[in-house]
C-alpha cells in the first residue's frame, strides 16, 4: 500500500543542531527506552505524513519503545497501523524538492526505522480484537490492571473489554525523544480531522472509551512530581475516568535514567478516557504545549 500523503504538520527545530555518531557513543546516548538523551542537538524540519508500506520497521521500533518486551506482536499492529493509513501520522523529516524521488530507494535508514521519528493514530481494539495483536494487547491491558491497578479500576477495564457494545480505542503517541512536544499539536489536529470524516462515512471510530499508555518517569519519593516523557500528556490525567502505574524497571535494557543529578525509574501511565472527551483532549494538550 502506497498512499503517501505530506499533510499540513510541519515544525523546524532549527533551534537544535545534532551531529550524528555511530558506535558505543551513540549507544551510551540512549535511555532505557532506547530514546536519544545524548547532550548533541540536532537540527531538521519534520512533517506528518500517512503511514506506507516503507514505515513498517520505524513504526515497529517506535512500538517496541512504548510496549518494551510485553507479549505483543508489533510488527502486526505495524501493519493494523499502515492498513488504517487515513487515520493516524508518521512524523518523518522534510526532504528537500526533488530529493524524495531520487532517494526513494535509499529511504530506510541503516538502523532499518526508515526514517520515522513519531506515530499519532488510534486503533479500534473493539472492532479488531480478533486479530492477534490486538488480543495480545486487550490480554495484556487486563493482567497490569490485575497486578497493579485497585479493584476498582480492574473491574472497569474488565467491564468496557468485556462488552463489545462498547468501542474502546487505544491511542498511540509515540516519539523519539528528542522530537519536541510541539509537533503533537499539528498530529493531533490532523486525526481529530481524519477521525471526523471516518465517522461520517461510518467507519467504527466513535468511541466510548479511550485507553491512552504514557511513558513517565518518577524518583520513588513519595510525593514527587511524575515525569511525563511526552510533556503534552501531562494534563490528561485529571481528566481520566481511571488509571494505574506499571514499573518497567524490568523490562527496560537500563534500570534508571539520570537527571538532574537523579535517577528516575522507567513506568508506564495507564489512562482511561471517555470517548466523547477526545476533542476536550486534544484542546488540554495543546494549552500544555503553548504553556511551556
Amino acid at each position: 500500500m502506497s498512499n503517501k500523503k505530506n499533510k499540513e504538520i510541519e515544525i523546524d527545530d532549527s533551534d537544535n543542531e545534532i551531529e550524528n555518531d555511530s558506535g558505543s557513543e551513540k549507544d551510551s546516548d540512549l535511555d532505557s527506552d532506547g530514546n536519544y538523551v545524548g547532550d548533541k542537538e540536532l537540527q531538521a524540519d519534520f512533517e506528518g505524513r500517512n503511514p506506507e508500506d516503507c514505515d513498517f520497521h520505524g513504526i515497529k521500533q517506535l512500538l517496541r519503545q512504548l510496549f518494551l518486551k510485553s507479549n505483543v506482536d508489533l510488527g502486526g499492529l505495524a501493519q493494523i497501523i499502515i492498513s488504517q493509513n487515513y487515520v493516524g501520522s508518521v512524523v518523518k523529516q522534510c526532504l528537500d524538492d526533488g530529493q524524495e524521488d531520487d532517494d526513494e530507494d535509499d529511504d530506510e535508514d541503516d538502523d532499518g526505522s526508515d526514517g520515522v521519528f513519531g506515530i499519532t493514530t488510534v486503533i479500534n481494539i473493539t472492532k479488531r480484537k480478533d486479530e492477534s495483536c490486538i488480543q495480545q494487547i486487550r490480554t495484556l491491558l487486563t493482567t497490569l490492571a490485575e497486578e497493579n491497578a485497585n479493584d476498582k479500576t480492574k473491574s472497569f477495564i474488565n467491564k468496557i473489554l468485556s462488552d463489545d457494545s462498547k468501542q474502546v480505542g487505544l491511542v498511540i503517541n509515540e516519539r523519539i525523544l528528542n522530537i519536541p512536544a510541539a509537533i503533537s499539536v499539528p498530529l493531533f489536529a490532523s486525526l481529530q480531522s481524519e477521525l471526523d470524516k471516518a465517522v461520517k462515512k461510518n467507519m467504527p471510530y466513535t468511541f466510548q472509551y479511550l485507553i491512552w499508555i504514557c511513558k513517565t518517569y518518577n524518583t520513588g519519593d513519595e510525593g514527587s512530581e511524575v515525569l511525563f516523557a511526552n510533556q503534552e500528556e501531562k494534563p490528561l490525567l485529571e481528566e481520566a475516568l481511571a488509571s494505574f502505574d506499571v514499573d518497567v524497571t524490568e523490562q527496560a535494557d537500563l534500570s534508571q535514567w539520570d537527571y538532574d543529578g537523579g535517577a528516575l525509574t522507567p513506568c508506564r501511565k495507564i489512562l482511561i478516557f471517555d470517548g466523547s472527551k477526545f476533542n476536550n483532549l486534544v484542546r488540554l494538550l495543546k494549552e500544555e504545549v503553548e504553556n511551556v
